[in-house]
């Protein structure tokens, strides 16, 4: 089970553009991402607190995130604003979605319930990293993380200009998100990504090189 009150990596950031939405998962928690027209992130549960619909099928208008089932439009601090069936209401403030803490750092949407001091270090590596992919290991996190020499709780590997963060999506899914200090390596790091889901999958050691 993933410790809430920590940062968890579940996406790259570019994978989320500025008025669109996503959906993610975090040890079996469904999440939602979507970032408004003027870019700004957001994260909440993947549910509308009205029927329960998935947010994640919704669009963004105007600075709000409407459901798709009934149209109820929520604002950026997960606030109901607009009931279509009930133009005129102002709806209460009691509806809201549950909302998660976002933050963007080294290529990566990171996610907390709760809040933190900081964002983890990518142990000496500051600099701007380009992402380069997201993929789906049918491998627990444990295993993953111990494949590609990281600790249990470390979120994030930096090695020779290649960043590495997993998280579990579920007990039996961990996702990989890679990116790279060299905006050139970006398609030779989504291969490697590639291989290494295989690598694992097979139980086979991972190999470093970018470039096979």
């Amino acid at each position: 089970m993933a410790d809430m009150t920590m940062w968890h990596p579940v996406a790259l950031g570019a994978d989320i553009s500025a008025g669109t939405v996503a959906p993610a998962r975090l040890d079996g928690n469904e999440v939602v991402l979507w970032r408004d027209e003027a870019g700004i992130l957001h994260a909440w549960e993947d549910r509308c607190p009205h029927r329960g619909m998935r947010l994640s099928f919704g669009f963004v208008r105007k600075g709000r995130l409407a459901c798709l089932y009934h149209g109820w439009q929520f604002d950026g601090e997960g606030r109901c604003r607009h009931i279509p069936a009930h133009p005129d209401l102002s709806p209460p403030g009691t509806i809201r979605a549950r909302t998660w803490r976002a933050d963007e750092a080294h290529g990566f949407v990171w996610l907390a319930r709760e809040e933190s001091e900081s964002l983890p270090a990518t142990k000496g590596d500051d600099g701007a990293f380009t992402p380069a992919r997201s993929i789906a290991i049918e491998t627990a996190r444990g295993a993953v993380a111990a494949a590609l020499g990281m600790g249990h709780q470390d979120p994030v590997l930096s090695r020779d200009g290649l960043i590495c963060a997993v998280h579990a999506a579920d007990g039996e899914t961990t996702m990989l998100h890679v990116a790279v200090a060299n905006p050139a390596d970006a398609a030779d790091a989504a291969l490697w990504a590639q291989r290494t889901r295989d690598s694992i999958e097979r139980g086979e050691a991972v190999a470093w090189e970018l470039r096979l």
